[in-house]
């Protein structure tokens, strides 16, 4: 079962915003120390920003940093620049960043294609904008994990 933390902060860029979903794992036991510093080599090397018209960026790192399976979703205050997935010369402003930590490889798909068909709809972001932080988990549970 995936565990699932809900945040809500301040980043002044995508490295910070990182940092503390990354701190909320390892805080929560669920991840190794070097965690962060893996998700950031990856972010480098392979970009996880969605698009502007979806404000989501998912970072991740390999399941061997990974204790449990776990996701910390962070709603920013103020959007912070990610590479784009799809261009990684082009930027997008996140508000949201889902960091996956996950150890199941067959569950890690299955939350990836629930999570890109949940943020297709145009009125999910605005939902998840608007949501307290329970009503947001909630939300997340219902449309991206795995039971």
């Amino acid at each position: 079962m995936t565990e699932l933390f809900v945040l809500e902060g301040k980043a002044s860029n995508w490295q910070e915003a990182l940092a503390i979903t990354a701190r909320k794992l390892l805080d929560e036991g669920c991840v190794c120390d070097d965690f962060y510093e893996c998700c950031v080599k990856r972010e480098q090397e392979y970009p996880t920003g969605l698009t502007d018209a979806c404000p989501v960026a998912i970072p991740h790192t390999s399941s061997d940093h990974v204790k449990r399976q776990s996701i910390c979703a962070l709603r920013l205050e103020k959007p912070v620049a990610f590479r784009q997935i799809d261009d990684d010369e082009a930027e997008m402003q996140a508000k949201f960043v889902l960091n996956l930590a996950l150890v199941d490889d067959s569950e890690h798909i299955d939350i990836m294609m629930n999570l890109i068909h949940f943020l297709k709809d145009q009125e999910t972001v605005e939902k998840m904008e608007q949501a307290d932080l329970s009503s947001l988990k909630d939300l997340l549970r219902k449309n991206i994990l795995v039971e």
